[in-house]
Order: C-alpha cells, then sequence, then structure tokens
C-alpha cells in the first residue's frame, strides 16, 4: 500500500485494482471544465443584457445582476466585481407575470420560462466548478492516496505492533505445544522401556543362576 501510494504508475497489485489517469490528462479536463464555466457565464449574462435592453419587459423592478465568473480569461481564479452575483448567491427571483401577448405584465426583466432557463444554466456551472476537482480527485487517484495515506501513517504502526505481539504470541504457544509432545513421547515410550529393562535384567539374573 505504502509503494503504491508514492508510485502508483508502478506495477502493483492496487495499480491493477486501482488505473489512475496521469497528472496531465487530469490538468486538461480540469482547464476544461474551467472553460464551459466562462462560456456557461457569458451566456448567462449576454441573455440577461439582451433582455434588459428589450422594450417587451417590465424594467420598473430591480435590475436583474449580472452572473460572476470564478475565473478570468487565463482561467485563474478571480474575486466577484460589485453588483455580480455568485452561483451560490444566484437565487434571487426576478420573472414578471406574463400576459396573453407573452410580455411582462408586471416588474421584472425575464419570464419565467427564460429565467428557468438561466437557472439551469447557473446550475450546470456550479455543479462543474463546485463537481469537477472532486471527481478529478477521484480519477487521478489522490482521494485514495489520501486515505491509504491516512492508514499507513496513523493505523499501520500500531498494526505492525498488534502482529508483533501476534507472532511472539503464536511462538510461544508452539514452543509450547512441541514441548508438550516431546514429554508426551517420553512418558508414552516410559513402560516399553521399562518392560524391556525388565526383560533385559530378567536375561542377565538367570545367566547368572544356571553359572555353576
Amino acid at each position: 500500500m505504502g509503494e503504491w501510494v508514492h508510485n502508483s504508475r508502478a506495477e502493483t497489485s492496487l495499480s491493477n485494482i486501482l488505473p489512475c489517469v496521469d497528472e496531465q490528462t487530469t490538468n486538461l479536463t480540469l482547464y476544461q471544465s474551467k472553460e464551459v464555466i466562462v462560456q456557461l457565464v457569458n451566456v448567462v449574462n449576454t441573455a440577461i443584457s439582451s433582455q434588459v435592453k428589450t422594450v417587451s419587459y417590465n424594467q420598473s423592478g430591480a435590475l436583474m445582476p449580472p452572473l460572476c465568473s470564478p475565473y478570468d480569461s487565463w482561467m485563474h481564479k478571480r474575486q466577484c466585481e460589485p453588483g455580480e452575483v455568485s452561483f451560490v448567491n444566484a437565487s434571487k427571483n426576478y420573472t414578471c407575470a406574463v400576459s396573453d401577448s407573452g410580455l411582462c405584465g408586471t416588474a421584472g426583466e425575464v419570464t419565467p420560462e427564460v429565467y428557468n432557463q438561466l437557472v439551469a444554466a447557473v446550475n450546470a456551472s456550479y455543479a462543474l466548478d463546485h463537481y469537477t476537482p472532486f471527481l478529478l480527485n477521484l480519477q487521478n487517484c489522490q482521494f485514495v492516496k489520501g486515505a491509504f495515506n491516512s492508514i499507513t501513517t496513523f493505523f499501520c504502526p500500531r498494526l505492525k505492533l498488534d502482529l508483533r505481539m501476534v507472532t511472539a504470541g503464536l511462538g510461544l504457544l508452539s514452543s509450547g505445544v512441541m514441548l508438550c509432545l516431546i514429554l508426551w513421547v517420553l512418558y508414552a515410550n516410559r513402560s516399553r522401556r521399562e518392560e524391556v529393562f525388565a526383560k533385559q535384567h530378567g536375561v542377565k539374573t538367570a545367566v547368572v543362576a544356571q553359572t555353576p
């Protein structure tokens, strides 16, 4: 396990069970996911700005703020500017009541249909931004490496000590069994040795008695 943690590309038994993607592929996937997020944010903001300029919608209500892109054009992390809303805070409803003609009859910048489409785009952007790094950690085995590293650091030393104690106990037990077996063999052969000794002693006595 420790060998695999330090070199997941090596030929080990775990490498056959947990095939890991190389770091270059992981970084490329992460970069592409950031590109998709930025593109979705641009689509949402373009839709918002186009609705603001349309006279078919009632502009008496609060203006819909633009969506904050978490990445700049170089795909680096950026802070939201004043007036922008993040994915988490983009939940306020700016819809209007639609009349029979399909136009806004009350205050609000977008119709419920357009708003639902914008919400779907925002949810997709949030999912990519929030879950992609975790999924990539699974893909390149970083999550598994962290778990295995914790096991080898915090649990393996104690496990090795317990295994030494178990091994020592098994050794003592084996020695005791072997000693008992030797004693049993000696005790089992005691009567036979006594019989042999008695016979030999008896023969010698008879020979001595017959000698004139």
